[in-house]
């Protein structure tokens, strides 16, 4: 009987400690998917001179949360106070950089040039291993947003970073009020106006159409102006989109689901040189 009392104590120690360590491992998890991204923070102070700043007097409502559907795409400042030259000297794969009015989007973007496309997935600015990874593209894009489809990816962070804020345009309150997407490169400011957010499958965007096709991209163009399939329903906004223009995607997760992708997308409306 006491040979077998042992067999349970020592049985129930190894459980114990079992389930201690899975505890452990969870709570790292989750502690890392709440303060990874952080380190942008402090980029964004190294790096910039000003947040967007506006220089006219777009609406009435003067309040910082007013409604940015009036406000002009060339009332926003050209570079955004980015100090490229300070980027480059943290990574040289940093490119360009993105903004999202009223969202926690604002962050550089990098394209890896060695193999592994998905290299910034699990690696930030720094190049360092990071739950929050980094906006990036892959090389199939050119950095300088010429393709008919630019196609940018980010996590949907537990802590609001990265692209988590995506899922804002679910609403459609903050769809309506919010329709424009920033990026600044060294030599160029981009003004995109979102016309459509939805859910999609997991399938890669940048292989798994012709977009040098003008039916197959037409095709495409006009799915996405009206996605009616989205499982989360979606929101567009009457906006002209043609064959002849080009576009942006951001892409993240929609919820635990692995095979499911909520995407939002703008067509270029603005392309002129930065101050």
């Amino acid at each position: 009987m006491e040979e077998r009392n042992r067999k349970w104590e020592i049985i129930f120690v190894i459980s114990l400690t079992l389930v201690l360590i899975g505890l452990v491992v969870v709570c790292i998890y989750f502690y890392k998917m709440y303060t990874s991204g952080n380190e942008y923070d402090d980029l964004k102070n190294k790096v910039t001179t000003s947040q967007i700043t506006y220089t006219g007097n777009p609406s009435d409502n003067d309040s910082p949360d007013a409604p940015l559907d009036n406000i002009a795409p060339d009332t926003v400042k050209k570079n955004n106070g980015i100090n490229f030259t300070e980027l480059w000297k943290i990574n040289k794969d940093l490119y360009a950089w993105i903004k999202v009015p009223n969202t926690m989007i604002d962050y550089p973007i990098a394209q890896y040039l060695g193999d592994d496309d998905t290299y910034y997935l699990q690696h930030n600015m720094y190049k360092e291993s990071a739950f929050a990874g980094c906006i990036y593209t892959e090389k199939a894009n050119r950095q300088d947003f010429s393709d008919r489809n630019t196609v940018l990816y980010g996590h949907n962070m537990l802590n609001g970073s990265m692209f988590r804020d995506l899922h804002n345009f679910q609403e459609k309150s903050f769809f309506d009020n919010n329709p424009y997407i920033y990026v600044y490169t060294p030599e160029r400011t981009l003004t995109y106006e979102i016309f459509s957010a939805y859910a999609y499958d997991d399938r890669h965007l940048l292989s798994s159409f012709n977009y040098e096709d003008d039916n197959v991209w037409k095709e495409y163009l006009d799915y996405a102006k009206k996605p009616v399939n989205s499982v989360v329903g979606y929101n567009s906004r009457k906006v002209d989109v043609t064959t002849s223009d080009r576009i942006i995607t951001l892409s993240t997760c929609l919820g635990s689901s692995g095979s499911l992708r909520y995407l939002v997308q703008g067509v270029l409306i603005k392309d002129e040189p930065a101050e």
